[in-house]
This record gives structure tokens, C-alpha cells and sequence, in this order.
């Protein structure tokens, strides 16, 4: 099973957010999350398409 684990950084720049407010978000939604020696990575949802 693969899953769709990305950085916060990652995730920040893919929703258009600094990384505070990535990790926030992350926090917030209580998406699972991994701390790694030089990064954090989260299991998040798929952004919502814009339309």
C-alpha cells in the first residue's frame, strides 16, 4: 500500500502557505506525522481542486 507521505515544506509550498502555517494546519487537522532528523513529513489529504 502506498501512501502519500510529503514534507511540510512540501505541503507549504503546494497550498501556498509559509511553513508555520503548514505545520499549524497539519497540527489543526490532526494528520498523522513522522519526525524525521531534518524534516516532518505528514500524511495529509489532497488539496481541494480550485475552481
Amino acid at each position: 500500500m502506498k501512501t502519500d507521505w510529503q514534507s511540510l515544506s512540501d505541503l507549504a509550498q503546494a497550498r501556498g502557505l509559509s511553513l508555520a502555517e503548514a505545520r499549524s494546519l497539519a497540527e489543526r487537522m490532526h494528520w498523522p506525522m513522522v519526525f524525521k532528523t531534518r524534516e516532518t513529513l505528514v500524511l495529509a489529504p489532497p488539496a481541494a481542486p480550485e475552481g
